[in-house]
């Protein structure tokens, strides 16, 4: 099964204990956690084995299984004490392992994983910096950064802002309460809305993608290549559409829209218009500009 070292140091009081455990992967291609609440630090290396390092109360230890494929990770705590646990984990994988993270307050930290990746938390901040193929990052309450991810993203800070950033692939992104932001974004397929938060795109328009992008009450930037081939769609209920790009309307079309607000629509063609783009919100301003321009 697994062979490694558990070293465990009491400290002074007798209430805190670190487990540091190196587990062999005997063929496991990824890692599972699932921890109450605590933070977690994921790091990688050239080595088929994982280390699990982690500090708890000297009551409680660290249960490590094998399921199928997987390494599952979990608190193993006295009984009744379980609920309102803490367990900070600092993990180091080999470098292609998938990670799969859950947790209530949990914040998390991932640097140079080129597996899988799942973190869902109800509070904390995640941090992701690599990924390949499907990644699912999402948090209620806390900010989500994703850095230099390659794959299929699903992206959600529900009171938290989200930044992508230096990463390709279909994109999916949503927040209620923050604000979106991509920066050096390659993708063909890009869906983002939120509520109450502003959202900017710097990115690649590209040959038969379709890029939507929404908010309620905030505004809209987008930064586009002005050489892309695309058909452009705006609309505002409540707000302005500025535009800077040759070819576009001087002024939006207006009409009526819903409880009696004079809507603000703007479609326009550049090159072939290959990829559909539409940007739409009720009460902030649109904004389309070449990428480099003000």
């Amino acid at each position: 099964m697994f062979t490694g070292i558990v070293l465990a140091a009491l400290g002074a009081t007798g209430l805190v204990q670190q487990t540091d455990t190196i587990v062999q992967t005997n063929g496991a291609t990824g890692l599972e956690l699932e921890v109450f609440q605590g933070q977690v630090v994921v790091q990688t290396w050239d080595r088929d084995a994982v280390r699990i390092q982690a500090d708890h109360s000297g009551s409680n230890t660290v249960s490590i299984r094998r399921q199928g494929d997987l390494i599952t990770v979990e608190p193993d705590v006295e009984r009744g004490y379980g609920f309102a646990h803490t367990m900070d984990f600092e993990l180091t994988v080999p470098r292609g392992f998938d990670l799969s993270l859950e947790g209530v307050g949990l914040g998390v930290d991932i640097a140079g994983v080129e597996g899988e990746i799942e973190v869902t938390t109800a509070h904390g901040p995640i941090t992701v910096r690599g990924g390949r193929g499907s990644i699912v990052l999402e948090s209620v309450n806390g900010p989500v950064h994703l850095e230099g991810a390659r794959g299929d993203m699903e992206v959600v800070g529900v009171s938290g802002g989200v930044t992508i950033r230096d990463c390709s692939g279909d994109i999916y992104a949503e927040s209620v309460g923050g604000d979106l932001i991509f920066e050096n974004v390659t993708s063909s397929d890009v869906e983002a809305g939120t509520v109450g938060g502003a959202l900017r795109y710097e990115g690649t328009i590209e040959n038969g993608g379709h890029y939507t992008f929404g908010s309620h009450a905030g505004s809209i930037t987008l930064h586009l290549p002005s050489n892309m081939n695309a058909e452009i769609e705006t609309l505002t209920l409540a707000g302005d559409i500025e535009i800077d790009f040759p070819g576009a309307p001087s002024e939006p079309e207006r009409g009526r829209g819903v409880r009696g607000l004079r809507k603000k629509e703007m479609a326009f063609q550049v090159g072939n218009g290959s990829a559909r783009i539409e940007a739409e919100t009720f009460a902030g301003t649109i904004r389309i500009l070449r990428a480099g321009g003000m």
